[in-house]
């Protein structure tokens, strides 16, 4: 398989911001981040409220369906980051290189904002892997559940796609700039900060792994420690050379 196009500007550029430009310059010019970020919210929100709409009305197995689809996208999300995403296992490799080689090569912990809406494609899962997820993976993870019924089936199937499009919009927003209104959120605004913490290149491949609720990083010990704040005389980012 061919290696995604960030590899290569990885080997090319020296510092994060250098690399942010390169991508940009590179970005086919009939991309649309507005239109990528509409696609991921269509393919995951979409089957979600239908499957809802035909579950009917909620009983003890449609509660129980959706805390476990709950659940599992915290398994998910967790493991699935911790190893296929910063380890380069036989067989996923395109996961280590999608997410390391170029979600981490395009930021840091002191350069992690986006420079507009058309930069949704260095955070965000390209569209075909999001469609993929959406409309293959999710759909094959209710199976299971039409042993108790069609409309568990459904809850839990709806529960994977809005916690999947809740992780989109979550990584989106860590993403956004720092400081602003989404930071001052009670609980949002420490998984913003949690997540640019992941983005310190000495500690990516050690600790925040969770996106929506940490509960695996406070369980297996991987919830890293808060930055220390920095002070004005050292708030100019460091220029230094990314890791390829």
């Amino acid at each position: 398989m061919r290696p995604p196009p960030c590899i290569e500007i990885a080997k090319q550029a020296t510092t994060v911001p250098e690399r942010q430009a390169l991508v940009r310059q590179q970005r086919s010019p009939r991309y649309s981040g507005a239109r990528h970020l509409a696609w991921v919210v269509l393919v995951s929100l979409g089957p979600a409220l239908a499957a809802l709409l035909v579950a009917g009305a909620w009983g003890a197995t449609h509660i129980v369906a959706a805390l476990v689809g709950v659940f599992a996208g915290t398994i998910v999300v967790y493991f699935g980051h911790r190893y296929p995403m910063h380890r380069r296992l036989r067989g996923v490799e395109i996961a280590y290189d999608m997410h390391t080689r170029c979600h981490h090569m395009s930021f840091d912990d002191t350069h992690t904002e986006i420079e507009s809406i058309d930069d949704v494609d260095m955070v965000m899962l390209p569209v075909p892997h999001a469609t993929g997820m959406c409309g293959v993976v999710v759909p094959v993870l209710a199976l299971p559940w039409l042993a108790l019924g069609r409309d568990p089936a459904l809850v839990f199937a709806a529960t994977i796609w809005l916690y999947y499009l809740t992780y989109e919009l979550v990584h989106l927003a860590a993403h956004g700039r720092v400081g602003g209104v989404l930071d001052r959120v009670p609980g949002l605004g420490w998984l913003l900060r949690h997540h640019r913490r992941h983005h310190a290149w000495a500690l990516m491949h050690h600790g925040n792994f969770s996106m929506l609720l940490p509960l695996w990083d406070w369980l297996l010990g991987t919830l890293l420690p808060p930055a220390e704040p920095r002070s004005p005389a050292s708030s100019a980012p460091p220029c230094r050379r990314p890791p390829a």
